[in-house]
């Protein structure tokens, strides 16, 4: 589809013509089209909304401190006029899982562009086969980021392999939003196929990892969270399809109180350029609903991690 460029051109001028404080008053999507006009954000398929919850401030087991933010969720979308969703059926229903982040200890990877994560899942207790590997390109500028091939081996054994882009959005000093352009590369594998997780193993799968300067055999260090997370219905924005709700507790041994909680939500397969209802509608609901009713729970410093919990686990705070 040929879209077209003249109307993304004259808001982009118009922006950036303004004052830098009138600029940050105005629609983080409209600013982010300002300083990315078409075609640069063509690939980057929607965005995913993101903000973090003290422990402290919440019941002590996950399935309660999650049911209170989702009770306090709905209840703040019903004040402001807001539509949100709870399944009918496995609204409360826990998936077990952990999430391991790999660096080298002076974090090589991270500044050099890149983040490794693998995912296993539990079923019934019992760890799957199989892991979830993701790559990502970490960058503040969306071009370069995107930029990025991330690609995977052609003759790699792996299964569902996905690459995508999104604009993570998440809280900024003020009440306000914040957001940033990620790139990232997921498949399956089986975890015994990963060797010794040396970045020479993860480079067998992404070849691209083994132009970094670094050796192949460079040992990279594990940070794992064990995560709770409940999906417990929709936040329902006009123009798109309802946009999947996720909550996650993170905790550093299985079973322990979670050291931090997030809530999400987000949309995708739009054209970032022509979704100007959808964006307004997510930021509406994030600064009224989220901001401005959950305040009291929210983790006080929540806006120098952006609402990213791997941003806070890896100590990276937003810098842009």
């Amino acid at each position: 589809m040929i879209r077209p460029l003249v109307p993304v051109l004259i808001v982009a001028g118009f922006l950036a013509a303004l004052p830098a404080q009138a600029q940050q008053a105005r629609p983080l999507y409209q600013r982010t089209i300002a300083t990315y006009p078409s075609p640069v954000l063509q690939d980057v398929g929607g965005r995913e909304y993101k903000f973090l919850f003290d422990p402290a401030r919440l019941p002590e087991k996950p399935e309660a401190a999650m049911g209170m933010i989702w009770e306090r969720v709905k209840a703040a979308a019903a004040k402001h006029g807001f539509k949100v969703s709870e399944k009918a059926e496995g609204a409360f229903k826990l998936e077990q899982s952990y999430k391991e982040y790999f660096d080298t200890p002076a974090q090589d990877l991270w500044k050099k562009g890149y983040i490794i994560r693998i995912t296993q899942k539990y079923k019934k207790g019992i760890p799957e086969h199989t892991v979830s590997v993701t790559v990502k390109a970490v960058n503040p500028d969306a071009r370069v980021a995107m930029a990025v091939p991330l690609a995977v081996a052609p003759n790699a054994n792996v299964e569902k392999v996905k690459t995508e882009a999104e604009e993570n959005v998440g809280p900024a000093a003020g009440g306000t939003l914040n957001g940033y352009v990620e790139k990232g590369t997921s498949f399956t594998v089986a975890l015994d196929d990963l060797g010794k997780l040396t970045l020479g193993d993860f480079s067998k799968y992404m070849p691209e990892l083994a132009k970094l300067g670094l050796p192949a055999d460079t040992v990279l260090k594990g940070n794992r969270a064990y995560s709770t997370r409940m999906r417990p219905g929709s936040v329902d924005l006009p123009g798109t399809e309802p946009c999947g709700v996720s909550m996650e507790g993170w905790s550093v041994k299985p079973g322990e109180k979670p050291y931090l909680y997030d809530f999400s939500f987000g949309y995708g397969d739009l054209d970032f350029y022509d979704a100007a209802q959808i964006h307004q509608g997510g930021e509406d609901f994030s600064v009224k609903a989220i901001l401005g009713e959950l305040k009291d729970i929210t983790m006080k410093d929540q806006e120098k991690w952006g609402g990213s919990k791997v941003r806070k686990l890896m100590n990276r705070p937003i810098t842009h």
